[in-house]
């Protein structure tokens, strides 16, 4: 246990007693954070300095972002000493909890060892024990992986990979997608396509991307009860069309549930008939797990929740819990088809399988097991998601949907002919933040409220929370 009942109360109360400093904290009034921005903004590209007028772009919120300086648990302080309950994990990778002793320890321990190694040359010892836990904990026959530094880079492991393995060079993506935002990631991510319009001659459009299995938005008139996989007869249907290119396909790259896309489950039986086409069909089937992994959806991979096996999967951000590391795991039959290093090796970096980084994923893969944060993350999930049903009876004009898995949910801000609610899901977000706890929408239109806390979140965080959203509801709508 990271933190006592008792701090935790304690905390909670901090919050609620404290409201005015939170709201006096926005809008380029905070006296420490605006300042701290305004300096990084001389040292930092200005286009990634999150200031007032990037963020309201971003999310349609007028005010400079606070600056954040610790963490413990579930709970974050910003630089004006403010503490907040961080309902986002910060990007769903700090699921052990922030500042976790024992992966404080790991890395201090292997800090002490040796710090950074030779990437293919000569591995470490740590690295070795780490890879043969992930391949133990990987679904299937999933055993060999090359390592990188972040979720982009696995992805394009993972297209290497598959384009080695099959000789064919042409993927099929999701619309909504989001798989990095590097030149090779961006040709199949599918999120916003203002990510590659000033990259447009330089990003791969080898890429078809197709609807998702959004079974409230189908982009085909279904509905639940008659859906019958229409999204995937349109994919099966691409592959055998003699102009669809299908010749020439590598892959199929899926998220087995959709994260920045909007937090969209697809319906049961989906990703299994998925995997079936891709078999059928002769085409490799990537998953990319670099959100929903590690016990984010109530099992250690969202795609053994149908006992599917891709060929590849890519993963990150909870493989450590907050060290930069991340792997594409794949089959004996796909790595067979790489090539044994001749000369130099086709695909290194100097990071690669850092010890640092294999030694605090080796303590995390073991807190996973011992704690069953997938079997928390179910029990907690079960219970917000029925909360949020509440709310969404509560609010039927505002709230189209209520919908996740595990500790990844959502709720969907929208009219109940689905027109998104975009501003009023971004008040809601700006005012929880007033309450204390930190939120990030998602979505096409940023309209869906997204829900990732770390798996070891207190049940009095989450009661504190649900009770901060009615009231945010309210408020946002009267505003």
């Amino acid at each position: 246990m990271i933190m006592k009942e008792i701090e935790i109360q304690k905390l909670l109360e901090e919050i609620r007693s404290r409201q005015n400093e939170y709201k006096a904290s926005g809008y380029g009034h905070d006296s420490v954070s605006t300042p701290l921005v305004d300096e990084l903004a001389h040292v930092e590209c200005a286009g990634l300095t999150a200031r007032r007028a990037r963020f309201e772009y971003e999310t349609g919120v007028e005010r400079d972002p606070i600056v954040l300086s610790k963490g413990k648990g579930a709970f974050l302080w910003d630089a004006n000493g403010l503490p907040y309950v961080d309902m986002g994990a910060c990007f769903a990778v700090a699921a052990y909890g922030h500042s976790n002793p024992e992966l404080i320890e790991a890395l201090d321990q292997q800090a002490h060892k040796l710090m950074h190694g030779m990437g293919d040359v000569y591995p470490t010892d740590v690295k070795v024990s780490f890879l043969k836990v992930l391949a133990t904990l990987a679904p299937g026959n999933l055993s060999g992986a090359l390592l990188s530094q972040s979720g982009a880079e696995a992805v394009e492991t993972a297209m290497k990979m598959a384009q080695m393995a099959t000789g064919k060079s042409r993927f099929i993506a999701f619309e909504s997608s989001y798989h990095g935002l590097s030149y090779g990631a961006l040709s199949v991510t599918g999120h916003q396509n203002e990510f590659k319009k000033p990259f447009a001659s330089r990003v791969c459009h080898d890429t078809t991307h197709v609807p998702y299995a959004n079974c409230l938005r189908c982009a085909f008139g279904r509905k639940p009860e008659n859906c019958e996989f229409a999204c995937l007869k349109n994919i099966e249907r691409l592959l055998k069309l003699p102009s669809g290119g299908a010749d020439d396909v590598a892959a199929v790259i899926a998220e087995p549930i959709q994260g920045r896309g909007g937090d969209v489950v697809p319906p049961k039986g989906w990703l299994k008939a998925l995997r079936e086409l891709c078999t059928r069909n002769g085409v490799l089937l990537i998953l990319d797990e670099i959100y929903t992994g590690f016990g984010r959806t109530g099992e250690v991979f969202a795609c053994n929740r149908e006992n599917v096996v891709p060929d590849i999967m890519c993963l990150g951000k909870a493989m450590t819990g907050c060290f930069p590391l991340s792997a594409a795991i794949a089959t004996p039959e796909v790595l067979a088809k790489w090539p044994l290093n001749t000369a130099e090796a086709i695909h290194t970096s100097t990071f690669l399988g850092n010890p640092m980084g294999c030694a605090v994923a080796l303590k995390a893969l073991e807190i996973l097991q011992r704690d069953n944060l997938p079997a928390q993350a179910a029990q907690k999930g079960t219970w917000l998601l029925d909360e949020f049903k509440k709310l969404q009876l509560k609010y039927p004009d505002v709230i189209a949907d209520a919908r996740g898995a595990g500790l990844m949910l959502a709720i969907e801000m929208a009219t109940p002919d689905l027109s998104p609610l975009t501003d009023l899901a971004l008040r809601i977000v700006d005012e929880m933040r007033n309450r204390g706890f930190i939120l990030l929408p998602s979505g096409p239109w940023s309209h869906v409220i997204s829900i990732a806390p770390p798996l070891i979140i207190p049940r009095a965080c989450l009661e504190a929370f649900v009770q901060a959203l009615d009231e945010s509801i309210r408020t946002s709508l009267l505003s």
